[in-house]
């Protein structure tokens, strides 16, 4: 386990650290988060996270600590905990709304912020399950990263009573997202996700995949799909900042195969991914 974290503009044991009894992400989810990836000492699409991150606070009316404010600024946090040009971790970056009296209301923009790395997740043999629309409910913000992060915590329970590693939600009767993931699947060469404008989290990590398919030769069409156009699916993949491209091997009970033309595909999204990659030492 790390031995540092930054909180509150400190570097300190992780030990020592420990929440103020009126924190408001503690008590309330009042607070947004981004998680990233730090691969071969390079911090993977650190401008869009630190922007995503800035976006869910402004959404909820917090200001973002000047110590993540930027990519720089949260690679300068990094090197005081240790990351350097081998490192390979999980990045934690959260945003709490300050303390205040108890009670739900807030009217102050304050903010402070936490610093937390990670090991890296282990490869998985992935087994999906579609739920269905009262299985887990949709978050209240479903475009923001809030650390009020609940109808995520139910999907991932759904998943483990199914009896899979993750579970995909639906509403409505469409497809969404897994619970901490965004999902596509591929047929007769055109790759298929689930449009932004549902109620899920649009992740970076998504629009970097759609964006190196579609230069790469796919079609890649998002939209309004229900669980019946995976039946045709010949692969399908979950993506996020942790795992990049994580192929899916079974998808509500069917077998699926692994096309190399997607093999390809999560090649070129890796090597992508780190070529633009921030290093955290200059």
């Amino acid at each position: 386990m790390p031995s540092l974290c930054w909180a509150r503009g400190v570097l300190r044991p992780v030990t020592e650290f420990r929440p103020h009894i009126g924190d408001r992400a503690f008590r309330y989810g009042d607070g947004v988060f981004a998680t990233l990836t730090i691969e071969d000492g390079r911090l993977l699409e650190a401008d869009a996270h630190v922007d995503q991150l800035a976006s869910s606070a402004e959404a909820i009316g917090l200001t973002v600590p000047g110590a993540v404010s930027t990519a720089q600024r949260l690679c300068d946090v990094l090197r005081l905990l240790g990351a350097d040009a081998s490192t390979g971790c999980l990045v934690r970056v959260q945003v709490s709304a300050e303390s205040g009296e108890r009670g739900y209301g807030r009217s102050a923009d304050r903010s402070w912020e936490l610093v937390e790395i990670h090991p890296l997740p282990v490869p998985r043999t992935l087994t999906v399950a579609v739920l269905e629309s009262d299985e887990a409910p949709c978050p209240a913000l479903p475009a923001v990263k809030s650390c009020s992060a609940l109808a995520h915590v139910m999907c991932a329970r759904a998943a483990v009573r199914r009896g899979v590693a993750d579970a995909v939600r639906t509403a409505g009767g469409h497809l969404l997202e897994a619970s901490a993931s965004n999902l596509f699947w591929e047929v007769d060469g055109v790759l298929y996700t689930p449009s932004a404008t549902l109620p899920l989290y649009p992740g970076v990590t998504r629009s970097v995949v759609a964006d190196i398919a579609r230069r790469t030769g796919w079609t890649v069409r998002e939209g309004e799909f229900g669980r019946s156009a995976l039946q045709q699916a010949r692969g399908a993949f979950l993506t996020n900042a942790a795992r990049g491209i994580e192929p899916i091997a079974q998808l509500d009970g069917i077998v699926l195969e692994w096309p190399s033309e997607l093999e390809t595909l999560r090649s070129a999204v890796a090597a992508a991914r780190l070529e633009a990659g921030s290093p955290v030492v200059p």
